[in-house]
């Protein structure tokens, strides 16, 4: 190779040039290679990287992703010093076609994951989810299938979290831009699934949307149309929130337009805040149906593709199962869904609140908690507590789940969150000298570097690179990176995993709208251990930062 720098790219891609031309604008050489050349470079791009956008970078063993990353790099003063340090080299001549073939052929996993049939559920407490799907869809989402196998978070996820957001939603911001947001967060996510519910949910009101959201980009939004330049704007907020590109500038934006809103009667902080729970609410849904790969109803992803263009994609149709699976007598009694929901937010109050609460089951009550709606904290902070903290009803140990939070957000930019989970995760492993190290080099060992030092078994570092994986945009599962879960977890811990994932995706969503600033104690705790917070650090370590100190540690 003729450059330690080795860059995948395509014809016409405006990403690729901006990438190109911040990297020769610091005067650093490159070798390209052209995806659409042969399917040779197509599959070492991914293979590689295990991303599947262009531009992808390699610099010896070390990924750089995509061109957010590149741009940040180059702003930082970061790129040339990491060029400049680089000792290794990938041999891109090495794997085999077939090995290539193989590593990056996208495992969709609804192949190989067990079904839970909750549409018959002898649990009086899911009878009344029954119903509410039963009048608001027709039929039981696909994608709960996987999740029953997981029934607390299940019913928390719902209970909890989904209700409350559609409710908020429907009430302060009306169906049209609770549709236009849903939509736009899941496509700025890829997710078909997600795009096909959304867009087919609400009949002809929803299957009209993508179209009505190009005419008000393009400002031709017809006066009646319920998408206009304000409601267009909360639509690219939950875009930007799935990416993590929030900025005051957009907000303010938001702010400036809100005289011209042409639904919501609210104040404009409540529709932002509307839009942060419609967006985290696709947050986990986006990671956990792409992950899955659930297929999607049949007779909604043909709506969807007849009438907006919206496709099934790598999710492919379920037409083994029509959406008629709530046609039959569904069981009556139980609680009611206000039941369920008074159920749990009287947990937390016997606990003395939420702030109580948090602090008897994480240590802190985390910035992001005291953002969340006051109306839906209590709930929240119920269904984060059991899902992350350690459960009899879930195998995943808590300091896992935390780190693999931490690995998500990292990879997302997401300071304050990569923040706030590594504390969590200390305090869940019992403050250990050894978990500062965990906390330290977890996404180091996520992207399979320096693996042979034994911070981390086996099945943790399948867990971290799964993590990892979750957090990427379009989400696919190439074998190379998602056979290591599959070795090393059963398909039921495979699902636990995965929700995990997805409850890091809820909160990312919430915080890139919310900005919650890092709490003190956590400050603390990352000064003293001389632990980094700027994440795109470390996701790429100069010499003598990351790895530097993870070398040390274990030479003693």
């Amino acid at each position: 190779m003729s450059s330690a720098l080795q860059i995948f790219t395509k014809p016409n891609c405006p990403f690729c040039d901006k990438a190109k031309d911040a990297i020769q604008g610091i005067g650093l050489s490159f070798e390209e290679h052209d995806v659409t050349a042969c399917r040779r470079n197509a599959d070492l791009s991914v293979y590689l990287s295990g991303v599947s956008t262009v531009p992808q970078a390699l610099l010896g063993d070390l990924h750089i992703n995509g061109s957010r990353d590149i741009l940040a790099l180059t702003a930082a003063a970061r790129l040339k010093p990491l060029v400049m340090g680089v000792n290794t080299e990938w041999d891109v001549d090495v794997p085999s076609d077939a090995d290539l073939a193989a590593g990056v052929e996208d495992i969709v996993l609804h192949t190989v994951l067990p079904e839970s049939d909750g549409t018959r559920s002898d649990d009086p407490e899911e009878w009344a989810l029954l119903h509410f799907y039963k009048g608001f869809f027709g039929f039981w989402p696909n994608a709960f299938y996987y999740l029953h196998h997981w029934p607390e978070a299940y019913k928390l996820y719902v209970y909890a979290h989904n209700i409350g957001a559609i409710r908020g939603g429907l009430e302060f911001l009306g169906a049209p831009v609770v549709i236009a947001t849903g939509y736009a967060t899941s496509h700025a996510h890829g997710c078909n699934y997600c795009q096909v519910h959304i867009t087919a949910g609400r009949g002809e009101q929803s299957l009209a949307m993508p179209k009505l959201i190009e005419a008000a980009r393009a400002g031709k939004a017809p006066a009646d149309a319920p998408i206009g330049p304000f409601e267009l704007a909360l639509a690219d907020l939950a875009a930007a929130a799935t990416d993590n590109i929030v900025t005051t500038e957009q907000l303010d934006e938001i702010r400036s337009l809100v005289n011209q809103a042409r639904i919501s009667g609210a104040d404009v902080d409540t529709n932002i805040t509307g839009v942060s729970m419609i967006a985290s609410a696709f947050g986990f849904f986006n990671t956990f149906n792409d992950l899955t790969g659930v297929k999607v109803e049949a007779e909604w992803a043909k709506k969807a593709e007849a009438h907006a263009g919206v496709t099934a994609g790598r999710h492919g149709v379920s037409e083994d199962r029509a959406s008629d699976n709530l046609d039959h007598d569904l069981p009556e009694g139980g609680p009611s869904l206000d039941d369920m929901i008074a159920r749990y937010e009287r947990l937390v109050a016997e606990a003395g609140g939420v702030e109580a609460f948090a602090l008897r089951e994480l240590g802190i009550m985390p910035s992001w908690i005291r953002l969340w709606p006051k109306q839906l904290r209590a709930r929240h902070i119920l269904l984060y507590a059991e899902t992350m903290q350690t459960r009899d009803h879930s195998p995943i140990p808590s300091e896992l789940k935390h780190l693999m939070a931490r690995v998500s957000a990292i990879s997302k930019g997401h300071d304050y969150l990569a923040a706030i989970e590594g504390f969590l995760s200390y305090k869940a492993a019992g403050r250990s000298a050894e978990s500062i190290q965990r906390v330290r080099f977890c996404f180091e060992a996520a992207r399979g570097r320096d693996t042979k030092l034994s911070l981390f078994t086996t099945r943790e570092h399948a867990a971290l690179k799964l993590a990892w994986l979750s957090a990427q945009t379009p989400l696919t599962t190439p074998r190379r990176f998602i056979q290591p879960a599959l070795d090393a977890w059963s398909p039921v811990e495979l699902i636990h995993l995965i929700t995990v994932c997805s409850i890091a995706g809820m909160v990312q969503r919430f915080a890139a709208i919310a900005k919650p600033e890092i709490e003190t104690k956590v400050e603390a705790f990352f000064a003293e251990y001389r632990l980094m917070t700027d994440t795109l650090a470390i996701r790429y370590p100069l010499r003598g930062e990351q790895r530097g100190e993870f070398l040390a540690h274990f030479s003693g």
